[in-house]
C-alpha cells in the first residue's frame, strides 16, 4: 500500500510524508528511487516498507502529489 500520511501547508513551506507498506517482493526496490529522484528524505526502510518525508513550496508539493497519484500513491485505501 503507498500512502499520503501527512501534507502541511504552513507560512515556511510545505510538507509531505508518505509511507508505503505491505509492499510486494522487489517493490521497494522501486519505491526507494522513485522517492529519492522527486527529493524525499527516506525515513525508514525495511524488507516490505518505506517511509519519506519531503519539504517545499505548495506548487513543488503539490505538483509531487500528483505525481505519485499516478504511480499508485492515495490518501486511503478506497480512494
Amino acid at each position: 500500500m503507498k500512502m499520503f500520511c501527512e501534507f502541511l501547508n504552513e507560512s515556511e513551506g510545505c510538507k509531505l510524508e508518505v509511507s508505503c507498506f505491505a509492499l510486494k517482493v522487489g517493490e521497494v526496490e522501486e519505491i526507494i528511487p522513485l522517492l529519492e529522484g522527486k527529493g524525499f528524505e527516506l525515513t525508514y526502510i525495511d524488507g516490505d516498507s518505506v517511509y519519506g518525508k519531503k519539504e517545499g513550496n505548495y506548487q513543488e508539493i503539490t505538483g509531487v502529489m500528483k505525481e505519485l497519484k499516478e504511480q499508485g500513491f492515495s490518501w486511503g485505501e478506497k480512494e
